[in-house]
């Protein structure tokens, strides 16, 4: 039988500030029926794919799920995806240790545990290969997305490897036959500081070229310039970037039944900043390449839903350093693979899915052997959705994958969602999860010599493996949605660097299985609609973790992470108020922890007409800078920043 004793005990011992003793009490608290007869869209309502690949509300979802929609994207001033989502519950945020870089930790599992999707495909995940990058999210033009969707907790049977964490899933704007079209033109100005200022626009255009064949067109540009550094205004604190993204869709449906997709995107980045290194300072800059090709055929034989999908994937990145010094050599990654599944109902009480995927990953890097290596992927899958009741369903699924380099990893899942009554629901499950070794962890004769380390791959490396366990509690009446889930992850065999020498001030490392880990917590949600305009949104995780090797908690998990949003609408006039609250962490292997702090937005927006609107925003408010709080703290946040952003659409 699962507890949580370890989180009920975190949670009794824990002293939070006021404004986490707030967050917690209304958090938790039953859904007061004062509201029960208000008007409101529920938020569980709202539709979702990533959880069993075909859409169900929120509220049926047999997993943790949330939803970013569109409006909010615009609303929050979101120029990539990581800010897009910093908002939602459970989500936060890792520190990369280089100029402000940061990847995204869902339940407090490490970024590279998260898997990122575009339109329910895997897209290259650099993190773990590409030392500190946070290179994975930007593969598609902001302009271009619909919506995101998030999965707390493993994902494995339907995904793969990497989905330990959970599952982020970006979801493109598809074409309808009427042309329609809009266009977004920003700027934010970063208050007292050197540098750190951007310019942002995009264009995105949809419409039916015949009456069969439609097309979808994206673009964003992003330019924002190194922050400098207070305390040595030569060097950058956050970098700079020049992002270029692109978006084609032709969608072709020559029968009522049958869609034919063909799409490709496109991503050139430059990122740069201001370094120095033994008294020379230099301009480090990293030339960035996404592409991605998809074809993908869909169709439904009276009630028989099929897809089959072939794709590839490319990533590449260089570097360039003026001042004689040496730049990190240059590396790619390129995906191929092909993937399908057919979903059909077994009677009245049942929906059966059936999947496969074949993928072949390959790398180049001139520390491998031959400056080169791969591997291949091969999964087939099963999920069976069973209504054991009208209000009871379960949903069970099996997937067996194969590695070239490491055999066969089996992930089950079962996950049971019951609607106690029309306003209540119960939900919980298992699953198991695990995440393959990258291509450099595991040759044995890698040997990464850049920089003032040397590391080395290992040919006994394993794959990490998890096993995961939540029971959540949820509520949807009237003006009111309220969630709360407790977890537990153990993973095993977790990957990382162990020290085999040190030879002057240079260390020597190799990539080995050398802990075991723990996370638990509990995370809630709670909307609710006040009235008048007004709505309050609060948030909340608690984690307690253990790394099982030497007894201590994992760095870079806050102990709890907590948003608090009061939003405002009348006509077109809109007005939020956003504070976003991280509690004590350790950063890195200090004995202490870095202190908890503070963030407060504001935004608001004023729509002219059906065409033309403008949304604003204030930033950091009080202007927190991370390195002032504490030296510990391994990354920052942008300083107070006000920002403007015109958006026109016809």
């Amino acid at each position: 039988m699962v507890t949580f004793t370890g989180v009920q005990s975190t949670l009794r011992s824990a002293s939070f500030g006021g404004v986490s003793r707030i967050m917690l009490a209304l958090a938790v608290l039953p859904a007061a029926q004062a509201w029960a007869g208000a008007a409101s869209d529920s938020r569980l309502d709202e539709v979702f794919v990533t959880a069993t690949q075909r859409e169900q509300a929120v509220r049926d979802v047999p997993a943790a799920a949330a939803v970013v929609k569109r409006e909010e994207i615009e609303a929050a001033g979101a120029d990539n995806v990581l800010a897009a989502v910093r908002e939602t519950t459970g989500i936060g945020l890792v520190g990369q240790s280089v100029a402000g870089r940061k990847t995204m930790s869902l339940r407090g599992m490490d970024g590279k545990h998260t898997l990122y999707l575009v339109n329910g495909l895997r897209v290259i995940n650099t993190d773990d290969w590409v030392g500190h990058s946070d290179f994975q999210y930007d593969w598609t033009p902001v302009d271009s997305i619909e919506r995101i969707e998030v999965v707390r907790g493993p994902m494995s049977v339907l995904y793969g490897s990497d989905a330990l964490g959970g599952v982020i899933n970006t979801i493109t704007r598809r074409p309808d036959a009427e042309w329609r079209g809009g266009v977004r033109l920003g700027g934010r100005s970063v208050a007292g500081a050197g540098g750190g200022d951007s310019l942002s626009g995009g264009v995105h255009f949809s419409g039916g070229l015949t009456d069969t064949l439609r097309m979808a067109i994206s673009a964003t540009r992003l330019q924002r310039s190194p922050l400098e550094r207070k305390e040595d205004r030569r060097t950058s604190e956050i970098e700079g970037t020049d992002l270029q993204s692109g978006h084609l869709l032709l969608s072709w449906q020559p029968l009522a039944a049958h869609t034919f997709d063909l799409e490709h995107r496109v991503s050139n980045e430059e990122r740069e900043r201001d370094q120095v290194r033994s008294g020379t300072y230099y301009r480090d800059t990293y030339d960035i390449d996404r592409s991605q090709s998809i074809a993908t055929w869909r169709a439904d034989w009276s009630g028989v839903e099929t897809q089959l999908r072939a794709w590839e994937s490319d990533f590449s990145v260089s570097n360039r350093r003026t001042n004689g010094v040496a730049p990190t050599r240059p590396q790619s990654m390129d995906d191929r693979g092909v993937d399908g599944r057919v979903g059909f109902a077994l009677g009245s009480m049942q929906y059966l899915t059936v999947g496969f995927d074949t993928r072949t990953e390959t790398m180049k890097n001139a520390g491998l052997a031959g400056g080169k290596d791969d591997a291949d992927f091969r999964a087939l899958y099963i999920q069976d959705e069973i209504a054991l009741a009208a209000d009871l369903t379960l949903t069970l699924g099996f997937r067996r994958d194969r590695h070239s380099i490491f055999g066969a990893e089996s992930s089950p899942r079962a996950y049971l969602v019951w609607h106690a009554t029309d306003a209540w629901t119960l939900r919980g499950g298992y699953g198991e999860g695990f995440r393959a070794p990258t291509l450099k962890q595991a040759s044995s004769s890698y040997e990464g010599a850049e920089g003032p380390h040397t590391f080395y791959g290992n040919g006994d490396i394993r794959p990490e493996t998890s096993k995961s366990w939540e029971l959540g509690l949820m509520y949807a009446k009237g003006a009111i949605d309220w969630e709360l889930t407790a977890f537990r992850n153990s993973v095993t065999d977790l990957i990382t660097t162990r020290e085999i020498r040190r030879v002057g001030p240079r260390a020597f490392y190799i990539y080995d299985n050398i802990n075991d880990a723990r996370i638990q917590g509990v995370e809630t949600a709670l909307r609710v609609d006040l009235g008048g305009g007004f709505d309050a949104r609060l948030s909340g995780q608690w984690l307690d973790t253990e790394d099982k090797t030497s007894g201590k908690p994992l760095n870079a998990r806050p102990d709890h992470l907590l948003n608090a949003r009061l939003g405002w609408k009348q006509g077109p006039l809109s007005a939020a108020l956003r504070l976003e609250h991280t509690g004590r962490q350790y950063v890195t292997s200090a004995a202490r922890k870095a202190p908890a702090y503070n963030l407060l937005h504001l935004q608001g927006g004023y729509a002219f007409n059906k065409h033309l609107r403008v949304t604003a925003g204030i930033d950091n408010i009080t202007n927190v800078r991370l390195a002032d709080k504490s030296s510990l703290f391994s990354y920052s946040e942008t300083p107070r920043a006000l920002r403007v952003t015109l958006h026109g659409a016809f």
